[in-house]
């Protein structure tokens, strides 16, 4: 791995060891690095306001829906971007 994030790096190499492909996935973050570093591995994006980061700089950065927290995510699973 080259670099860390926000390179997409990590991610594709995470990509690698599942055997997942962008295309089918979905990156799960609560910072800004996250969302660039997903976006730029082609992956869709969501945030969740845990880490402190708010709503706007994750939308921002590249996230197509921002959760409170991985619970809510979980509550919201059926009308998400995951479903």
């Amino acid at each position: 791995m080259d670099a860390g994030k926000p390179a997409p790096d990590p991610v594709e190499h995470a990509l690698e060891l599942v055997g997942a492909v962008a295309e089918h996935s979905v990156f799960v973050g609560d910072t800004v690095w996250d969302m660039r570093a997903g976006t730029r591995a082609g992956i869709p994006c969501v945030g969740v306001l845990c880490g402190g980061i708010p709503r706007a700089d994750l939308e921002a950065a590249g996230a197509s829906a921002v959760y409170r927290d991985p619970a809510h995510l979980l509550a919201s699973l059926s009308g998400s971007p995951l479903a």
